[in-house]
């Protein structure tokens, strides 16, 4: 990698999404610079980069790249070692399998879930997504934004309905993940990868392990709480966390 490319990345501060690359960053021991954006106000930055307000975008030399896999594949063409692709086709393609089921199924599913507890409570909301912020913005968020979650909740379909299919969906991810990783620890071959890291990320709001960077409100969620407490005894809830423990 060239030392002197520019590394920039927008995410949101609590993001499983953006947590997966907030990761392989660290993995890769690439240094960016984090700019935080608040839910519900990113929209004009991102759209002037990408042209969309999806988060993560990560700026490499001045090329804004848009989704989180995107940008595993170019940090591991940017940095090559230590490697969270395989050279091996084989295994490389059934980690790109379990990837793109992730990202399309398992991580808006746990997304949608979370997000309709986190909402019932409108001021935690506001903390949480306001993490990494103090002072006047974050007080002004925590006025605004409760004005603006029936839009979010319309705009992202969350409601009673869609929830419970997005818990159901989860269980069945989390038992798959389990018969998965039961011979080797792993999903894919015997050491860690981009799947594992996929995964353990995308998962985390299941779980909230000690070592995400970055912290949650000091007033707990009952909702949130009662919502992961229906996994808390899951096989893969231990998992994520020994995957955060070993490779975080």
């Amino acid at each position: 990698m060239n030392n002197s490319t520019e590394l920039i990345l927008y995410q949101f501060a609590f993001s499983h999404f953006n947590e997966k690359v907030r990761w392989a960053l660290d993995w890769k021991g690439l240094d960016a610079d984090r700019q935080s954006l608040l839910p519900g106000l990113h929209e004009r930055t991102l759209k002037k980069l990408t042209g969309s307000s999806e988060t993560p975008v990560l700026v490499v030399g001045g090329e804004a790249i848009k989704g989180s896999t995107l940008i595993l594949h170019r940090l591991e063409i940017l940095k090559p070692s230590p490697p969270l692709f395989p050279a091996e086709t084989t295994a490389r393609a059934e980690i790109d399998r379990w990837i793109d089921w992730l990202d399309a199924e398992v991580g808006p599913a746990i997304r949608l879930g979370l997000f309709d507890e986190i909402f019932k409570d409108p001021r935690y909301s506001a903390e949480l997504f306001s993490t990494g912020y103090s002072g006047l913005k974050r007080l002004a968020y925590t006025i605004v934004l409760p004005r603006m979650l029936p839009v979010l909740r319309s705009r992202m379909a969350i409601n009673a309905a869609t929830a419970s299919t997005a818990n159901e969906l989860t269980t069945k991810a989390l038992d798959r993940i389990v018969a998965a990783t039961k011979a080797t620890g792993f999903l894919v071959g015997d050491r860690f990868t981009a799947a594992d890291l996929t995964a353990a990320s995308l998962l985390f709001p299941l779980s909230f392990p000690t070592e995400l960077p970055f912290s949650l409100p000091t007033r707990p969620s009952t909702a949130v709480s009662n919502w992961t407490a229906r996994w808390r005894d899951h096989p893969a809830i231990a998992w994520v966390e020994e995957i955060f423990r070993k490779h975080r």
